[in-house]
């Protein structure tokens, strides 16, 4: 059995849990705040997918949103254009007093380098930063 690095990232945000999972449960959102992995806004496509450009991906990739909004679990899956999604990217709100703490978990993809792992966990908690003063302001 083979399993692969992953990091969990948090961020607290003083909003109310339900709105800030209502919003990361909506794919046209995230190009909103997490500007360093998007560029440009997602277009909804066939099946409940939609089409975002992710630079680090290739350019245009499919996105899916797999969300539980009242338990505060959202799944995010991305894949190249017409090729299957593989396992999501877990994100997790949990309520904490009148806001929320949002844990975001990573996966090292195998024989990604040591600089693009670091780089990529870097961007993610930036966004995450992006994220709270979306919420926050």
């Amino acid at each position: 059995m083979t399993t692969m690095t992953t990091e969990t990232l948090t961020v607290t945000i003083d909003a109310p849990a339900d709105t800030v999972t209502k919003d990361l449960a909506n794919p046209a959102a995230h190009p909103e705040w997490a500007t360093n992995f998007f560029a440009g806004p997602a277009t909804a496509a066939e099946n409940d997918t939609w089409t975002v450009n992710v630079p680090m991906m290739g350019g245009e990739v499919s996105m899916k949103v797999d969300a539980d909004v009242a338990n505060g679990r959202i799944d995010l899956y991305l894949a190249p254009l017409g090729a299957p999604f593989g396992p999501p990217l877990p994100v997790r709100v949990i309520p904490n007093g009148d806001g929320c703490d949002v844990l975001f978990t990573l996966a090292r993809f195998p024989g990604q380098p040591d600089a693009a792992w670091t780089d990529g966990l870097a961007s993610m908690q930036r966004e995450l930063v992006s994220l709270k003063d979306r919420h926050e302001s």
